[in-house]
């Protein structure tokens, strides 16, 4: 597999530019390794999944980038579908900030989910969980 180029080396004019450039590094990876095209849809989740399951497990020093790069762009999806910006928050309950979602005021934690896929497994269902999410924010809308 090829490895990803470490982003924490660069810098970013913001986190929307950071969280993009590893949404483009999944990518490629993606079509690089798998053969998979993501492309920003909702309906590319399940490709997403199979890319993950490839790709697991996951070597603990490597978890925290493949978390940033695969939920970069899960995250990414969210914000292209919905009027969302990313910026810096603590989980409920948490100790530490990281990227997140805000959605007209709710906050979605890709990234989170993302670790959660990667060191838990498929019960942590990423297409479940943007159905549930999209589900809420409509109604939302209404």
């Amino acid at each position: 597999m090829t490895k990803a180029t470490p982003e924490t080396d660069r810098e970013f004019g913001s986190l929307e530019a950071m969280m993009q450039s590893y949404a483009e590094t999944a990518v490629r990876l993606a079509a690089e390794d798998h053969g998979m095209t993501l492309d920003y849809s909702p309906e590319s989740i399940p490709r997403l999944e199979t890319v993950l399951a490839a790709r697991v497990p996951v070597p603990a020093g490597e978890q925290e980038e493949a978390t940033r790069l695969w939920g970069g762009y899960y995250g990414e999806i969210f914000r292209r579908h919905w009027p969302a910006e990313w910026i810096m928050a603590v989980y409920p309950g948490g100790q530490f900030a990281m990227p997140a979602l805000d959605v007209g005021g709710s906050q979605i934690y890709p990234l989170l989910k993302v670790f959660r896929r990667l060191t838990i497994g498929p019960g942590e269902d990423l297409s479940a969980f943007y159905a549930k999410v999209a589900s809420a924010l409509e109604a939302k809308r209404r």
